[in-house]
């Protein structure tokens, strides 16, 4: 294991990479914002494919959220579930592993009440991650999943992603419809696609939930994988979990920024990011702890030699990125299967998978309700005083 720690993102700084990415991107063989113009008019949902327009340049900025370790609805949910899986209602279930996720067929989000949101919110905590088929999410407009998201949280609006039109909220990725060329391209410069995160945690208040809705999606492949991050801490010798619990990470999105104004994509928050958080945090609903291990927005750990920091991170990206036993594979299924995939970043991260691009497809055109949470932080247990009897005064915090 070497002492050179890549960021992600980072070959921006390669004056020679970058040429070749402005080459491809001025003879059309690689596609810029531009894009936009082009496919709007090929795609079923062209209300969720927007670019940042030049008077929204810089327009907004993220909200700050210090009550939400209080105000989280998860706990306001039932830990049997009862408001969510309904009785009377035929649902079928089946979990991706047994620690992590589920696949849910039978239960319509939109539908969900103030108590089933707040079941939904516990079983996220608690299951970490559920693919729900068959929704009418894509077919209710931008301003449901606006008001559907708000319910659990202030929503976070994306630096320099595609949006929804007059939504900057919605977060929207896309990929065109097409075929081989796409690898070719693609894996020019690289060998893989993989961009393991937990979304924005760049940000001082990072996400707790996500939910993911498939507009259109390849028939088979382009799924999103997941790693369970709390199942990466319990693995640890408790020596290197306490060695780890002293440890702050410095999470931004500089090169994020710097790639997308090579692409022409205008940023609608136009300040760079640059957050310190803890290695490991604590969930403020379950109390467990996990690793905070974002790789695509980690840069380094704070106050520890270059050479030390790139040690401790590789050690992580080996540990917690290349173990499938904590890892689950959620499947888009097409665009048929109505998906959507919802799941805490607090304990988990995720990548996109790239294996359709060699093949004829649809797009791969989602967005995504981005709520915002805590800033993170590890809270100790604490040991009240007891009784004469032995018993504690107080229920121990966490």
């Amino acid at each position: 294991m070497g002492n050179y720690w890549k960021v992600a993102g980072s070959e921006v700084n390669d004056q020679l990479y970058v040429n070749d990415l402005k080459e491809q991107y001025s003879s059309g063989k690689l596609a810029d914002a531009s894009e936009v113009e082009t496919e709007i008019s090929k795609v079923k949902y062209p209300e969720f494919l927007y670019r940042t327009k030049a008077e929204e340049a810089g327009l907004y900025n993220n909200h700050a959220n210090p009550d939400h370790v209080k105000n989280d609805k998860g706990h306001l949910g039932d830990p049997t579930f009862k408001n969510l899986f309904k009785a009377g209602l035929k649902i079928e279930k089946f979990d991706l592993s047994p620690n992590l996720g589920t696949e849910i067929d039978g239960v319509q989000l939109s539908e969900l009440d103030d108590a089933g949101k707040n079941d939904l919110a516990l079983y996220l905590e608690t299951r970490g991650l559920a693919v729900f088929r068959n929704q009418d999410f894509r077919d209710k407009g931008p301003a449901f999943a606006k008001n559907f998201g708000k319910y659990f949280g202030p929503l976070h609006i994306h630096p320099v992603a595609y949006s929804a039109k007059d939504h900057p909220e919605l977060f929207v990725t896309f990929r065109k419809a097409g075929g081989p060329s796409r690898w070719d391209l693609q894996f020019k410069h690289q060998t893989d696609g993989v961009r393991w995160h937990s979304d924005v945690s760049f940000e001082e208040y990072p996400s707790s939930f996500s939910f993911f809705v498939a507009l259109e999606a390849p028939p088979s492949g382009g799924d999103t994988v997941f790693v369970d991050l709390r199942e990466a801490y319990n693995r640890l010798s408790p020596p290197l979990q306490k060695f780890f619990e002293t440890l702050t990470a410095v999470h931004s999105n500089e090169y994020q920024q710097k790639g997308a104004a090579l692409r022409s994509q205008l940023a609608k928050v136009k300040e760079t990011s640059y957050s310190e958080h803890p290695l490991v945090r604590t969930h403020p609903v379950t109390g467990q702890k996990s690793l905070f291990f974002s790789r695509g927005f980690i840069q380094k750990i704070k106050g520890v030699k270059e050479s030390e920091s790139a040690f401790i991170l590789n050690f992580l990206e080996d540990h917690c990125l290349n173990n499938p036993e904590i890892q689950v594979r959620a499947n888009h299924r097409g665009t048929d299967s109505r998906s959507v995939i919802a799941w805490d970043n607090r304990f988990l991260a995720h990548t996109a998978i790239l294996d359709f691009l060699n093949h004829e497809t649809t797009a791969r055109h989602h967005y995504r309700v981005t709520v915002l949470g805590e800033k993170p932080y590890l809270e100790e247990k604490k040991v009240e005083d007891s009784d004469s009897d032995g018993e504690d005064k107080h229920p121990r915090a966490y």
